[in-house]
């Protein structure tokens, strides 16, 4: 039996205190928990090109905040190098990588798309960082891989520019179901090398992107990846990447969580649980305050986000990559407030 909670606090499960794998086996059920479960992930840059820096920086940072969820943070171009996509380090503060670039100039070059295995290269690598990154964490703590929708990755083959010219012609549904095997393939190979699940990111799923065009161009292929790699997977986290995300979309798809950037767009939390009955991975603003607030700032906007969320089914985490820049004490803080 659960104490009865007063508003605003966490219902906790009695007992002991529980794994950081039961935990969030609790959270995303729903269930009472001890603590609310926390995560955060940032881009590692310079260090992430090679499997044994991206995989003990990951083990650093757990070392350093024990999260509940480990996220594999490979800089966000790492799908298409394969690719032939050629990048380089971002300037946006975020530690990630931009688009130089790539196979595709003109909607005929679709179908030149060249070919990509788990097994070599880009992919082959980031692979054998989730095997190094269990090997250093056990079995209590789970991993999930950062994978992106097919039409997310058909953006970053051209740059995030995905033009009518583009969308239209009708060598891109072949390629978008070939991206989403490909993504399938990588997914399984995560799993083997020691992954839970993964975080599912799509970024063109919100108000910046014809909602028609998602249902034709992306919907069918995001269930494509999504169906295969359910049955493999006791994690999936959607995340709507941008402005006014699909909502909708959360409760349409086989996932057990939803990731927005819910202190920088629409809905908030508390708008949310009336919209979908998923889990969320959400609650504290990447820039304001973690870049840019104080820790006690920090504090009191993950105590918010637990009442806004009703005590239960919440990962607490930012909206997205938090910037390089944000303080180890405000990180601590984010830490430290999930605890009784």
């Amino acid at each position: 039996m659960t104490e009865t909670a007063r508003p605003g606090t966490v219902h906790r499960a009695s007992g002991t205190r529980l794994s950081h794998r039961d935990r969030v086996r609790a959270a995303l059920a729903s269930q009472p928990v001890d603590r609310p479960a926390v995560s955060f992930w940032v881009h590692f840059p310079g260090e992430d090109q090679a499997p044994d820096g991206l995989a003990t920086c990951t083990l650093d940072l757990q070392r350093t905040y024990d999260l509940d969820i480990v996220k594999l943070h490979p800089t966000g171009m790492y799908p298409v190098v394969d690719y032939g996509v050629a990048i380089r380090l971002s300037s946006d503060g975020l530690g990630t990588t931009e688009y130089v670039s790539g196979p595709v100039s003109g909607p005929d070059d679709w179908s030149r798309v060249p070919a990509a295995s788990p097994d070599q290269g880009e992919l082959a690598r980031q692979i054998e960082a989730v095997r190094r990154v269990r090997a250093g964490l056990g079995d209590d703590t789970p991993i999930i891989q950062t994978i992106y929708s097919p039409l997310s990755l058909a953006a970053k083959l051209v740059g995030g520019k995905l033009t009518p010219a583009l969308m239209t012609t009708p060598s891109l549904p072949p390629l978008l179901a070939r991206l989403a095997a490909d993504v399938t393939a990588f997914g399984k190979a995560c799993i083997e090398a020691g992954a839970d699940g993964f975080f599912f990111a799509s970024q063109l799923a919100n108000s910046g992107f014809d909602r028609d065009e998602y249902e034709r161009l992306g919907v069918p292929y995001d269930l494509q990846v999504l169906s295969a790699l359910r049955p493999l997977a006791w994690i999936v986290v959607l995340h709507l990447h941008g402005d006014k995300p699909y909502m909708h979309l959360a409760d349409r798809y086989p996932v057990d969580a939803l990731s927005w950037e819910d202190r920088e767009t629409t809905p908030g939390i508390a708008e949310a649980r009336t919209m979908t009955r998923r889990s969320f991975v959400a609650g504290v603003g990447r820039r304001v305050p973690l870049a840019s607030g104080r820790p006690e700032d920090v504090a009191e906007q993950v105590g918010q986000a637990v009442a806004d969320a009703g005590d239960r089914g919440l990962v607490v985490a930012p909206g997205c990559t938090i910037p390089v820049s944000v303080s180890r004490e405000n990180l601590q803080a984010l830490r430290s407030a999930v605890e009784p």
